[in-house]
């Protein structure tokens, strides 16, 4: 009974805070090297029907550099989440979201906590100001990100992949309802080379 009690606090205190330390609970899997074959097993089950998506593979000195756009502590743990969706306007950052901000426990949560995907682009997680950062701050470290009046980029891990396909599906229901189909390009940025294990 003590167990249950303590694994279920510390799921609260991990789901209601971005705190870096915590943050590494969530990993349900733990990633001892990058697999190719699940990470195209994970992509191909993503419905591309609906709408074209890129893919880009990170390294850990590119993300550990998106990291660093943080400009105080609280902006990193932002920015070192495992799952987390941006969405740009004119290469402006109007959207935030990250698993920390959502609701849910450790193998689901709601991206549209709040009802924040009611709307495009959803209503941000966070204050957007408090980020300021834009989409050339991102373009600088991924070179081959595409360029349309809106830019999406979903960071995923397959430590998490069930909240990181639930992202994924979540955003791309929200372009369609939207139709903003032609005008949105969607970026999905593996990151799972950071969490690797040395």
């Amino acid at each position: 009974m003590k167990n249950l009690i303590f694994i279920f606090i510390i799921s609260a205190i991990c789901f209601s805070s971005c705190s870096y330390i915590l943050s590494s609970f969530y990993g349900v899997k733990q990633l001892k090297k990058f697999d190719e074959e699940k990470y195209y097993s994970f992509l191909n089950n993503i419905d591309s029907s609906q709408i074209n998506f890129y893919k880009i593979v990170s390294d850990s000195i590119k993300f550990n550099n998106i990291i660093n756009l943080g400009r105080n502590n609280q902006q990193k743990n932002d920015f070192g989440q495992p799952v987390q969706i941006l969405y740009f306007h004119n290469d402006e950052l109007v959207s935030f979201h990250a698993n920390c901000y959502a609701e849910g426990g450790l193998r689901k949560i709601n991206w549209n906590t709040s009802n924040r995907f009611n709307f495009f682009p959803p209503k941000s997680a966070v204050p957007i100001d408090s980020l300021l950062t834009n989409y050339f701050d991102y373009k600088n470290i991924y070179p081959q990100l595409k360029h349309n009046k809106y830019n999406i980029i979903i960071f995923w891990t397959l430590m998490l992949e069930k909240i990181s396909k639930d992202a994924i599906e979540t955003t791309i229901d929200n372009v369609i309802a939207f139709e903003k189909k032609d005008s949105t390009a969607v970026h999905l940025i593996n990151i799972d080379k950071y969490y690797i294990k040395k």
